[in-house]
């Protein structure tokens, strides 16, 4: 089977040459594959370096957006430019080893029954070498919670390293440009059935250069996505603190009431019925929220059978 590998680059100056070459090195020993560097509008040398190395390496390609669009976006570009039968992504700085590239593949050449494989460090087996503490400690806490919002019990469900039919990859209506990508294609993989497997992997902190990763919008956007995903986890934390408080101050007129101190004019009554109200009316948005996040997935199966109906009949 053909295997395409797909590396978005942005400002990788540092890696650009040491990437391609080690990625070259790791597949030399598989007969069918290309590389395909995503050049992501980078302001550096990076798509020179990619060009140079391409010209003289007939299994790289060099893609190119004309502006920095984003991770998802380059990540797109590669996903409708590769050939292969199986896609793998892998990050510009090497933080999993290429190694993995084969490992991830051969899960699905091995078993026809899986349509996407996960590299996951945090999972029983996998390594973190070197990584600084803070970032370590706000990648774990991102995957945790958003894995919440996204079935199947998966350990990591940001990372880059990945493997998929290519198939997967085309009847799916990708829209994101950023690092969410990674969620979106989980979350719509899930809808449509496909079956996802975990492998362990070894993930090390950066040597060369330096991550374009944005912490503080990247957190956002996970948790803007969560919420997205299963509405339950915001409103129904709202609604249920909301109707607590009410609960509580139900409770502590009830107990004026009976040791006859209660003034029905204080303002604690009126309080009192606002937060159950308002609890209840979160916790039925909440209800409603859900069923429209239903629909969503099913939208994304309506989303498949046009993509496939569209491919077949070109």
């Amino acid at each position: 089977m053909r295997i395409s590998v797909i590396i978005p680059m942005y400002n990788e100056e540092d890696n650009v040459l040491q990437t391609l070459t080690q990625v070259k090195a790791a597949m030399k020993n598989y007969g069918d594959y290309e590389i395909l560097a995503v050049n992501d509008g980078s302001k550096d040398n990076t798509l020179k370096l990619a060009e140079d190395f391409a010209s003289k390496n007939p299994q790289v390609r060099v893609l190119k957006n004309p502006v920095n669009m984003g991770m998802g976006r380059a990540l797109r570009t590669g996903f409708e430019n590769a050939t292969g039968d199986i896609i793998v992504t892998i990050d510009a700085d090497l933080s999993y080893n290429t190694d993995h590239i084969l490992k991830l593949a051969s899960e699905l050449i091995n078993d026809e029954s899986l349509d996407m494989v996960l590299g996951s460090p945090y999972m029983e087996g996998g390594e973190v070498k070197n990584v600084p503490f803070v970032r370590l400690f706000i990648s774990k806490v991102a995957n945790i919670f958003v894995g919440f919002s996204i079935p199947g019990d998966l350990s990591t469900v940001t990372s880059v390293l990945r493997a998929y039919r290519k198939e997967v990859l085309d009847s799916l209506e990708l829209e994101s440009n950023g690092t969410e990508i990674n969620l979106e294609i989980l979350s719509k993989v899930n809808a449509n059935h496909f079956r996802i497997k975990e492998v362990p992997a070894v993930l090390e902190g950066r040597k060369l250069g330096q991550s374009k990763l944005k912490f503080r919008a990247k957190t956002i956007t996970h948790v803007l996505f969560s919420f997205y995903e299963k509405p339950m986890m915001l409103f129904g934390m709202i609604g249920l603190i909301l109707c607590f408080i009410g609960s509580i101050s139900a409770v502590y007129l009830f107990y004026q009431y009976l040791m006859g101190t209660l003034d029905p004019t204080r303002p604690l009554m009126l309080f009192m019925v606002l937060m159950l109200v308002s609890g209840i009316q979160v916790l039925i948005f909440g209800f409603v929220a859900t069923q429209i996040s239903l629909l969503k997935k099913e939208m994304y199966i309506i989303q498949k059978e046009n993509r496939l109906m569209r491919k077949r009949f070109k």
